[in-house]
């Protein structure tokens, strides 16, 4: 493997790790998955386009992971710790209290969401892949995960405005 695959690899696979811990891997599960998935990766990397790479690595962490929690039963889309785990840059306590309102929030707007929806955002807006990595990931079209971004945008965008007005999901 030379050392651009090798660059490219490593940094993925953070990215991955990062993603993993967001739905609700534990550290232990998530270095275990990404470590199963670069090593299929490596074995794979003949039949692997350079410029999908990231895809390709997402979508095998991710079907191990899948399997490893349909095993185990015990990991959530989105953990309970997640406000606690985003770094807050911010020195001033009222504004590190306020963003992190801010952050309980959005949380609570996404948990409101079906499964499906908080992946979808999660992947585009927290991850930042692009459609055609997501589609890449999920098996399916580009135009189906701009369809179901749209869809999943207008529901979290209920769900905020329910919240704002202090009404249950």
């Amino acid at each position: 493997m030379n050392k651009e695959w090798e660059r490219l690899l490593l940094a993925h696979a953070e990215v991955v790790f990062k993603y993993l811990i967001k739905i609700g891997a534990t550290k232990e599960d998530a270095e275990d998955v990404v470590q199963e998935a670069i090593i299929k990766t490596i074995e794979c990397l003949s039949t692997i386009r350079h410029d999908n790479l990231r895809a390709w690595l997402f979508k095998v962490a991710l079907n191990r992971y899948y399997t490893l929690y349909n095993k185990q039963k015990r990991a959530t889309l989105i953990g309970d710790n997640e406000i606690e785990k985003l770094k807050i840059a911010l020195d001033d306590a009222e504004q590190h209290y306020l963003q992190k309102e801010q952050h309980a929030k959005i949380n609570e707007a996404l948990q409101g969401l079906q499964p499906a929806f908080q992946q979808l955002l999660l992947m585009k807006y927290d991850m930042e892949l692009s459609y055609k990595e997501i589609a890449a990931i999920l098996a399916v079209s580009e135009s189906h995960v701009k369809t179901y971004l749209q869809r999943a945008r207008k529901a979290y965008k209920k769900q905020w405005e329910m919240l704002e007005d202090g009404q249950p999901f």
